[in-house]
């Protein structure tokens, strides 16, 4: 197995060409260590997953691992940058978060506040709303699996280790319309998963999966526990062994009599009760979001005039050339998440039903409701900020146009996308690179039309780019932003 690629030809890359690893250990698993990562040439870091290659037992699920996390775009979900290969290692190219795991969080508070907990559980829900409209089942939602992405920050977390995870209904494509709360679709969304493995942890695992037959809903039971872990500080089906932990699972009794449930809202409860239950009776996860827990003192907090500046950022990227547009999507896809996680709360604003991605219609109602935007103008806008023409603004594709150009245009940015599209590593970007690059980039969006990429390499030939050094692309660019007087 050694000699042999287990995730095709464009991962055979020396990857100490491309990255300084360190001695510094992040983390160490079953089948190999996590360590400190750094961008050659840069100060960016990141998370550098080495696994031995005789260790990987299944390559098919270790293939599907890859693939959705490549293909995952959302705000609450670790992201997988870029993957090498050679005769003995896999190196995953992961997010660096580090404010360690949300259990060690819950240790360290016992429980939280209904408050809190409604932060957190809030990015959970969507990000497996956005999992299943993807049709990825997670199968191993536990506090272990959800990372902080800061010590600074105490909410902010991100979804982690699809490594049980499995796809279910239509071949993965990129998502073109939005879910809908019809019987029929319920129905049609139920039957959509029929899965078998036994996976999971004793704790979080939903009494179905034991039986050999479930479907997408396992997620919602266990992220349901999590919450009751989040509100009371211990699990509700518990045991001495993993053989009475899953007796009471089965069981699946919740108590709500002990002193920490004392002063907790019944909205909480009966959320809870909503989520551990049966399959039949089981909410949904976009039902959970739409739930009144959830819903408690939720208001917009965001300003008319911050809303004006994130219009005028939006009408300024939609002006620019696409293949600007491009690399300012992929550089906006390399930031480090703490510089752009005050935005999250203008991409949650515009997807209003926690898809994942924001659809025309709600663009359009955002805009008319908070500055008047006519319609059929908020509908050009939408086209030219959707870059790839999938019909959905991705969370990428979203920060990008709402981040001010001025801070885009600043050279570390640009030695930083640079260095990663230097793929023969010769200090100058030429087609060949991009190609391989936009192989790299686009290999699991399935719905790219192959039209696209075409476009953008001959934008890359016209705008002359071909052999430009560093300082030369720098300048090519900045001389665009300032000829183009936005």
């Amino acid at each position: 197995m050694s000699s042999n690629l287990l995730l095709g030809d464009e991962a055979k890359r020396d990857i100490h060409q491309y990255y300084d690893i360190t001695k510094t250990e992040l983390g160490k698993g079953t089948y190999g260590t996590v360590q400190l990562g750094r961008i050659k040439g840069t100060k960016t870091e990141r998370a550098v997953k080495i696994i031995q290659k005789s260790k990987v037992s299944n390559v098919e699920r270790f293939k599907l691992e890859v693939e959705i996390m490549m293909r995952l775009d959302h705000p609450s979900i670790l992201r997988l940058y870029d993957y090498f290969e050679d005769s003995e290692r896999v190196y995953l190219i992961l997010e660096l978060c580090t404010g360690g795991e949300l259990f060690d969080r819950i240790i360290l508070n016992k429980y939280y506040s209904e408050e809190n907990a409604r932060i957190i559980f809030r990015q959970m829900i969507t990000g497996i709303i956005y999992c299943h409209l993807s049709n990825v089942c997670h199968r191993d939602l536990k506090p272990e699996n959800f990372i902080m992405i800061s010590k600074n920050d105490p909410f902010a977390l991100k979804m982690i280790d699809f490594g049980l995870s499995r796809t279910f209904g239509e071949p993965m494509t990129d998502r073109t319309g939005e879910i809908t709360n019809s019987s029929s679709s319920r129905r049609k969304r139920q039957t959509k998963a029929i899965l078998k493995t036994k996976a999971g942890t004793p704790f979080y695992i939903a009494p179905e999966v034991l039986t050999g037959k479930y479907n997408e809903k396992c997620d919602v039971w266990s992220l349901g526990v999590i919450l009751y872990i989040l509100l009371c500080g211990y699990p509700p089906f518990y045991g001495e062994n993993n053989k009475e932990i899953l007796e009471a699972v089965k069981k699946g009794k919740l108590d709500f009599s002990s002193c920490e449930w004392k002063n907790k809202s019944p909205e909480a409860i009966d959320l809870l009760k909503r989520m551990i239950t049966s399959n039949e009776k089981r909410l949904f996860p976009e039902e959970v979001l739409k739930h009144p827990w959830l819903n408690i003192h939720k208001k917009n907090t965001i300003s008319k005039s911050s809303l004006e500046d994130l219009y005028l950022n939006m009408t300024r990227f939609g002006q620019l050339p696409i293949f600007y547009k491009t690399i300012l999507y992929f550089i906006t896809r390399n930031f480090f998440e703490e510089e752009i996680s005050d935005l999250h709360k203008y991409f949650h604003l515009f997807d209003i039903k926690g898809m994942g991605g924001i659809t025309l219609d709600y663009f359009k109602l955002i805009l008319k409701e908070a500055l008047d935007i006519p319609e059929s103008v908020a509908e050009k806008l939408f086209k030219k900020i959707d870059i790839f023409e999938t019909k959905i603004i991705s969370y990428t594709n979203f920060i990008a146009s709402i981040y001010p150009l001025k801070k885009f245009l600043t050279e570390d940015k640009f030695i930083q996308i640079f260095t990663l599209m230097d793929l023969n590593r010769d200090g100058k970007l030429c087609l060949k690179d991009l190609q391989k690059f936009l192989k790299i980039q686009f290999k699991y969006r399935k719905s790219i039309n192959p039209k696209f990429k075409n476009f953008l390499l001959s934008n890359f030939m016209q705008m002359k780019l071909e052999n430009k050094t560093l300082k030369e692309f720098f300048s090519v660019f900045k001389h665009g932003y300032e000829k183009l007087k936005i």
